[in-house]
């Protein structure tokens, strides 16, 4: 710039128009040239050219060199700023009503709730009229995944339009629905509203602009009814506790189910957003949970890794936990058959509310454990055997063969197969050399005695360990599932021991027992009964005495019978008449024979 109009540059400007000051927009430095050195001040100094106070004023949009217009002999510099007229929007909301109700006994139906809406439009500079167009839009629980409150079913958002002139306040209303027992009813529903500014032209074709302070985002809180006494503080006083449903240890194999009932009291204030959380260990998966008492809701994550405890967390009365109430629940967890658990396994609970403060009195962890046992199944099988003796001989012997079958189920297991097997009644031994009778693969143990001696008086039919002594053989195996071990007594049976039993025509059972014997301490034994106590198998025998016939008797007593038989035959017929009509029969046959030249017999004149 030529200010002194010698034909030489004196100055030059360097315009800035967006620098932002705190209350203005736009700038000029000027720089003095001379001779080839050119200086300028960019800091707050009197070379450093500001227009008025003004929002957008973008001061320095253009520049221009005047000539002399007040005749001082310099020339003349126009700096242009094409503002706009500033205006400041303010929002507002409002809800009715104003708290959000926990005092509902419906959970089901939702609470209608109405949030006012109001933009005023007022003038940042200048400005006679303004008229602007206001977007909004309301996001409701905006900080939250799952919203408490919605506008319809899955949505939390609304649009709106509202059109603005100066100092002229515009509403609209939304309503919107809140759950009636939200998960969580301490927290606030945190709703925001943002809204764009449109300014239209007015009759000079300015059209407003926004101040830049202006808030377009604003957050509009919605708080729950909290009784909290005149303090305002929330003290609960929550108790814990669980048991393991009607079980003393776990039976994997056997229960299809561990149930876990759980009880919540609280007895002092009111508990918001009361939750119970169970912890369980690898091997048990959640099935379901069972209301008692009081409003539950339970979800669950089962581990993932192998590693990490499965967690089930639930809402005991939500959105409140009142004073002095209890709650009551099962949580069923399955147990596979090929669960691989330890020997002890323990769940936890516990207890949580967003209440600040709990009482000292609370029980708010509780951990028990319990015993796990692992269910086993096996059958014992064995035929039936069959020898006979005559009455009265001593000293017979017969062979004996009886097979014993044990097939295991379920899970491999270490067994010892317990064989009892009566050797001796009264003081007669049943086989022809006791010492001697084996089982492959098994040890004897020691022989046991009767718990009756009077085997006669007592049981006649059934000669077993109650009445007789009985070796023991034990017989250790491991045994996969669904394998099967042979076993097998052979020795030969005497006779001498049947006398004793003062029955000359009978039959019987001479019965050995089969039982399995394993660490109970593990394992338990599946059965349909309540006890589940393990197998006892009787492996029978049965022995037919009969007395010896006496064929002598026999032949006598025939010839005899005989005879009799022909007398009584004789007297009979005599008695019938058959011999008199036989002997008039002859007679008449006599009479009417001819002689011996085959005439006629003449009688006699």
């Amino acid at each position: 710039m030529d200010v002194n109009r010698d034909s030489y540059t004196d100055l030059i400007l360097i315009s800035a128009p967006m620098y932002i000051d705190t209350d203005r927009e736009g700038r000029v430095y000027v720089c003095s040239l001379s001779s080839l050195n050119v200086e300028c001040h960019l800091d707050d100094s009197p070379l450093v050219l500001r227009g008025d106070a003004s929002e957008k004023g973008r001061f320095g949009s253009s520049l221009a060199v005047l000539p002399d217009l007040n005749t001082d002999g310099f020339s003349e510099l126009a700096v242009g700023a094409p503002s706009k007229p500033i205006v400041m929007v303010e929002a507002t909301v409002s809800f009715s009503p104003n708290q959000i109700s926990t005092q509902n006994s419906d959970c089901t139906k939702a609470l209608e709730t109405t949030a006012d809406i109001c933009f005023t439009m007022t003038r940042n500079s200048y400005v006679d009229q303004a008229k602007a167009m206001i977007n909004y839009t309301l996001t409701l629980d905006a900080n939250r995944k799952n919203s408490r409150a919605y506008i319809v079913v899955k949505q939390r958002e609304v649009n709106g339009t509202v059109s603005l002139l100066l100092q002229k306040p515009e509403c609209a209303k939304v309503k919107f629905f809140v759950e009636a027992c939200p998960e969580d009813a301490l927290n606030v529903l945190s709703n925001v509203l943002r809204f764009t500014f449109d300014g239209f032209p007015s009759a000079q074709n300015l059209r407003p602009s926004l101040a830049l302070q202006a808030q377009t985002t604003s957050f509009h809180p919605l708080g729950f009814e909290i009784n909290c006494g005149t303090d305002n503080k929330c003290v609960d006083n929550l108790k814990v506790d669980f048991n393991f449903t009607r079980s003393s240890e776990v039976k994997v194999g056997i229960d299809e189910l561990l149930d876990v009932t759980v009880s919540v009291d609280n007895s002092e204030e009111n508990s918001y957003n009361s939750h119970v959380i169970l912890t369980y260990p690898v091997g048990l998966s959640y099935r379901k949970f069972t209301i008692l008492q009081g409003r539950i809701e339970c979800n669950s994550l089962d581990s993932e890794d192998g590693l990490t405890r499965g967690k089930t967390d639930c809402t005991v009365d939500k959105p409140i936990l009142k004073s002095n109430t209890k709650a009551f629940f099962i949580v069923s967890y399955g147990i596979s058959t090929n669960s691989q658990l330890d020997r002890t396994i323990y769940v936890t609970a516990n207890a949580t509310s967003g209440n600040q403060e709990h009482s000292s009195s609370s029980v708010l962890y509780k951990k028990k454990e319990i015993d796990v046992k692992y269910g086993i199944f096996a059958t014992i099988e064995s035929s039936l055997s069959y020898t006979n003796f005559s009455f009265g001989k001593n000293n017979l012997q017969k062979p004996f063969q009886q097979s014993i079958v044990v097939t295991n189920d379920i899970r491999a297991v270490n067994y010892t197969v317990v064989i009892k097997v009566p050797v001796k009644l009264g003081d007669k031994d049943i086989w022809v050399d006791s010492s001697s009778l084996r089982i492959p693969h098994c040890q004897r143990d020691k022989d046991e005695e009767p718990k009756q001696t009077d085997f006669v008086a007592t049981v006649q039919k059934t000669k077993d360990c109650s009445v007789a002594r009985c070796s023991v053989f034990k017989c250790s195996k491991f045994l996969g599932r669904l394998v099967s071990e042979k076993y097998q007594i052979s020795a030969n049976i005497s006779s001498g021991w049947i006398e004793q039993i003062e029955l000359r025509n009978a039959k019987f059972l001479l019965t050995s027992t089969g039982s399995l014997e394993y660490d109970r301490t593990q394992y338990i034994f599946f059965s349909t009964g309540s006890n589940n106590n393990t197998l006892v198998k009787k492996i029978e025998a049965e022995v037919e005495v009969y007395p010896e016939p006496n064929f002598t008797k026999e032949i006598v007593g025939g010839s005899l019978g005989g005879l009799a038989l022909l007398a009584l035959l004789t007297a009979g017929l005599y008695k019938a008449g058959f011999f008199k009509s036989k002997y008039k029969e002859m007679i008449n046959n006599d009479e009417a024979d001819p002689g011996a030249d085959g005439d006629p017999v003449t009688p006699l004149e």
